[in-house]
């Protein structure tokens, strides 16, 4: 089989869309967590004790063990049809996703709840575009889904390839797949930095 670029490229952009979603997904969870775990400890409550050794906890474990443990757990205790949107190894990669947009959103509120005290409300409307920088990290690191046997971008791709005859072809889409990703992350980056200045500037 050779490579077709015409036919590839829209369906990795369509299996890319799975990797936006479970992105947009893992962000407002840990939205609901990650902020109101901000506001106990910037308000001093006497559950920060708690919320900072689980912050710590977060922080320590990587995505890729938390899936792998998610997974085993998930297969034991739990039955979900793999054709459908939330299958086990969705929910897996959901779950192992979901420390990292915790921790990201937590940092994200506590600098801005301390902006907004120390009266910097411009500054502390900076937390629109960095959570937005924790999407982009998260949607980003879906690809590690791809190990579970998760349909998105990196799994098709690697299904792809495998149908490949040629070592070059084969090649050409590893590469593609690396510069589409770093792309989606240095674009995304470089809207930020745009909107940013163009919105929170300081007034001269």
């Amino acid at each position: 089989m050779k490579l077709d670029f015409i036919s590839f490229i829209p369906a990795f952009l369509h299996a890319f869309l799975q990797n936006l979603w479970i992105g947009c997904v893992a962000l407002i969870i840990g939205i609901a967590l990650g902020a109101p775990f901000a506001l106990i400890v910037h308000k001093k409550n006497f559950m920060q004790g708690v919320v900072k050794g689980l912050l710590v906890f977060l922080r320590a474990l990587p995505v890729f063990i938390v899936m792998y443990i998610s997974l085993g757990i998930l297969t034991m205790t739990f039955s979900a049809d793999d054709t459908s949107y939330l299958s086990t190894p969705v929910l897996a990669l959901l779950i192992g996703l979901c420390f990292t947009a915790t921790s990201g959103v937590y940092d994200a509120s506590l600098d801005a709840l301390r902006l907004r005290d120390a009266g910097q409300i411009d500054q502390a409307l900076l937390i629109i575009p960095n959570i937005f920088r924790v999407f982009v990290s998260v949607a980003s690191t879906t690809s590690v889904g791809a190990a579970l046997g998760v349909k998105e971008a990196v799994s098709y791709s690697l299904t792809t390839a495998e149908r490949m005859t040629s070592v070059a072809d084969r090649v050409a889409i590893v590469l593609f797949v690396s510069l589409f990703f770093v792309c989606f992350v240095l674009l995304s980056r470089w809207l930020l930095n745009v909107i940013v200045k163009k919105k929170f500037k300081q007034p001269g």
